[in-house]
């Protein structure tokens, strides 16, 4: 394998894992706001069923108790961890090309001396 080969391969590999850390931290930032949303349409439930004498405070305590709240929060966190994991897997990536790049920095430069 040629070094323009390998530094293909390092590229190609690290333009995967971007994609989907992408995928990922949109996934989060989805989610993010559909919490904002859903604990908005919840609550507003929880005034509805309640009559208005319902404080806001009474209304999100009730909203956050729901069990479709609970399912979107774990699917945030589920979400964030996803997201983690390709920021990790991108991290690597990056510290194995900057090896990578060093080490035929430093060939090139040993070539040059015995040249």
């Amino acid at each position: 394998m040629t070094d323009n080969d390998a530094l293909e391969v390092k590229m190609h590999e690290l333009r995967t894992i971007g994609e989907e850390h992408a995928k990922a931290k949109a996934s989060v930032c989805l989610l993010e706001h559909g919490r904002k949303i859903i604990l908005s349409t919840l609550m507003k439930e929880v005034m509805l069923q309640g009559g208005k004498m319902e404080t806001g405070v009474a209304q999100e305590r009730e909203a956050r108790a729901d069990p479709r709240y609970a399912t979107h929060i774990q699917a945030l966190s589920d979400a964030v961890g996803e997201e983690a994991k390709w920021a990790w897997q991108k991290k690597i990536v990056e510290i194995n090309f900057e090896t990578w790049k060093t080490k035929m920095i430093n060939q090139t430069v040993e070539r040059k001396n015995y040249a």
